[in-house]
């Protein structure tokens, strides 16, 4: 079975449909690293965050400040797309990784919270780097699906009130539009037989992006979906799409954007592989893709 087939058998499943990929290891056991909970302060109350720290880390090492997806409303920090995540890319970039639990668009809450407790965190970690205040050019920022759009949100509203920057973004397979782009031929023809949840059929891709709003998807700034910003001025960005996924029309059309933006993007797709890959860490295509993250924010190459 391939790993796109994997993912095909999900229709029973509300988390599933809503966007949150099968949560498989298959005896994936992540490296050891150093774990801690703790809590940023943030406008809505304190925001809690898992911190992961390699053993014997550099004091002068990378900061990878990470938003797990789930369609805004499902999700955690418990989930490989999350928890192993961050281990492997602790372990491998020599990183801390401040991985967050913002709140989800659930039993009331909505946009802008969601936003507004990653910025928090990321502002937390700023300071966790360098009490000064100072450490912004070894601190990025990033996200998986949800916790991607998410990511280019904050960064956006900190590019806009004069914050730190952080040393760059990495976008997993993210949601970048409050109407996905029209799928190319090959990529319609990559997702037949999959169920219409996996398609993200109009009718379903609305309903995400309004209980995220808590208001209709026409009503949409462009921190809530950043492919309506002026792109200028972000840092570099490493986007990740999957092959066999429907938001890859979404990633495409956004790397589009950052490149006319004069922003330096790097765009993989990753082959053979549906929608939400790093919560498979088994797959020798997750493996790369950590590996890739890793590369990154050590700044080495990545794009081949």
């Amino acid at each position: 079975m391939s790993a796109a087939q994997e993912d095909q058998d999900v229709a029973g499943d509300p988390e599933r449909a809503a966007g949150l990929a099968p949560q498989r290891t298959d005896g994936f056991i992540p490296p050891d690293v150093l774990v801690t909970d703790e809590h940023s302060p943030g406008p809505h109350g304190p925001v809690p965050v898992r911190v992961y720290r390699p053993h014997n880390a550099e004091a002068e090492g990378p900061v990878l400040v990470w938003c797990h997806g789930g369609a805004f409303a499902f999700g955690d920090i418990d989930m490989p797309e999350a928890d192993v995540t961050a281990r492997v890319v602790a372990a491998q970039a020599g990183a801390v990784v401040v991985s967050v639990d913002y709140r989800r668009a659930a039993d009331g809450v909505h946009y802008p919270v969601p936003l507004d407790d990653v910025v928090a965190a990321y502002e937390w970690a700023i300071h966790l780097a360098d009490d000064s205040g100072t450490a912004g050019p070894r601190v990025h920022l990033g996200g998986a699906s949800a916790g991607a759009t998410l990511a280019a949100g904050a960064c956006l509203r900190i590019r806009d009130t004069g914050g730190h920057l952080p040393s760059s973004l990495l976008l997993l397979y993210p949601c970048m539009h409050p109407v996905l782009p029209a799928a190319s031929a090959e990529l319609t023809a990559k997702l037949t037989g999959f169920p219409p949840q996996m398609r993200y059929e109009p009718e379903m891709f609305e309903a995400l992006i309004e209980n995220y709003l808590g208001a209709p998807a026409a009503t949409a700034t462009s921190y809530a979906m950043p492919a309506l910003a002026d792109l200028r001025g972000l840092p570099r960005t490493l986007l990740v799409n999957c092959e066999h996924d429907a938001l890859r029309a979404s990633g495409e059309a956004f790397a589009d954007s950052l490149r006319e933006a004069g922003v330096d993007t790097c765009l993989r797709t990753a082959p053979g592989v549906a929608h939400g890959h790093l919560n498979r860490p088994h797959l020798a295509e997750a493996q790369r893709t950590l590996a890739d993250m890793s590369h990154w924010i050590k700044g080495e190459p990545t794009c081949r």
